[in-house]
């Protein structure tokens, strides 16, 4: 993968989540920031966790605290400078909507300006992507309105906790089947970690993206925690 993935996808694909994830992994062999530029959803997104990956060594990009619940495309220009610092890998969490894919445009010259990876993270458990139309429909609009062009899908077939190995292997042919229409790669598979091991004989011979953090407001009333050291950026 290149030095800076950009993560788009539909509401409720598990773009967030795989984008802490990714981060986290990341983070143990380099640099790593993760940039939260989802303006769609105001309930899931990798902001929530700016504390937690803190602590884990991400350099969390996101609004300033009376910016956090707002659905806005606040940028930043000191964001031009991290994608440019070739000491960085760089995540961004980008809503699929059009806002989303608007705000994404607006960094259009600087993404071709830097080595780069455009990748639609895809459920076909949601309704937007349910079947192959839709997975090409929401691709050609995120490109249309970005105009950037995707380089690979992310497959991420679950139902949340209440996903099995069935469902995932179902979903995944979907999701080949969209890539194959659209002449993609699929250049990850996400799999619950606590499930991994069991499913892995049986999973597609693909890079697997453990999900080991979630975003439910469970998981994060759990993690919570007040760094005394906060090394977020603010927008």
């Amino acid at each position: 993968m290149q030095r800076v993935l950009v993560l788009t996808g539909g509401f409720g694909s598990g773009k967030s989540e795989l984008a802490i994830n990714l981060a986290l992994s990341l983070a143990q062999q380099q640099p790593t920031a993760l940039v939260d530029l989802d303006i769609a959803n105001p309930y899931f997104r990798s902001r929530e966790a700016r504390h937690f990956l803190a602590e884990h060594g991400v350099k969390a990009v996101v609004p300033r605290e009376e910016w956090l619940d707002a659905d806005l495309p606040i940028l930043s220009p000191g964001l031009r400078s991290l994608l440019r610092d070739s000491q960085w890998t760089v995540v961004l969490d980008v809503g699929g909507d059009e806002i989303g894919a608007i705000a994404l445009g607006s960094f259009q010259a600087d993404f071709k300006a830097v080595p780069h990876q455009l990748l639609m993270v895809v459920n076909p458990y949601r309704p937007f992507t349910r079947d192959v139309d839709g997975i090409e429909k929401m691709c050609r609009e995120i490109e249309g309105t970005s105009r950037l062009t995707m380089h690979g899908l992310i497959s991420n077939p679950n139902l949340g906790q209440a996903t099995e190995l069935e469902h995932l292997l179902r979903g995944h042919q979907i999701v080949v089947q969209g890539a194959q229409r659209l002449q993609l790669p699929i250049l990850g598979l996400g799999v619950l970690a606590d499930r991994l091991e069991e499913w892995k004989p049986a999973l597609p011979s693909l890079p697997l993206i453990p999900i080991n953090i979630h975003l439910l407001p469970e998981w994060l009333l759990r993690k919570k925690q007040t760094s005394p050291k906060d090394e977020s950026i603010k927008k």
